[in-house]
């Protein structure tokens, strides 16, 4: 199998990511930390947001950093970056997922594990049948 090969500017953005993930406000189980790299240059970081007591109102890296680079300029996200604890999920979650797909669906994405080797991702691969954009509805019943 041909893998694809991480740059060392990319190791430094992953190393960059594992120091943002210390600034996550929940346990260390769950800490992560994102960087969104655009055209022009620009380093939009993330980390996890937990709220005590809602898990549904949590808030991944990734969104954070996707948020941050769509607020901070027009540029189109060429690569989104994520190092995550050895005991959080294998795999970006559903919301990390479609956000990438709406947001950055052109941008490699490179993760590491805490108890492992860097991987590049394919969002093809882990999101083989995204939701697209939906049209508005005009509110008629259907004939």
């Amino acid at each position: 199998m041909n893998l694809p090969s991480i740059t060392a500017e990319e190791y430094e953005l992953l190393a960059e990511a594992r120091e943002l993930a210390r600034r996550s406000n929940g346990p260390s189980r769950e800490r992560a930390g994102a960087i969104a790299v655009t055209r022009d240059g620009g380093r939009f970081p993330g980390v996890a947001l937990r709220v005590a007591g809602s898990p549904a109102l949590s808030i991944c890296a990734v969104p954070v950093a996707l948020g941050a680079a769509r607020a901070g300029t027009d540029a189109p996200v060429t690569l989104l970056v994520l190092w995550i604890a050895a005991t959080a999920a294998e795999q970006p979650c559903g919301l990390c997922l479609q956000l990438w797909l709406e947001l950055a669906p052109a941008a490699r994405f490179l993760r590491q594990r805490e108890d492992g080797e860097p991987r590049v991702l394919s969002l093809a691969e882990l999101l083989p049948d995204p939701f697209t954009r939906f049209e508005p509805t005009t509110g008629a019943a259907p004939a």
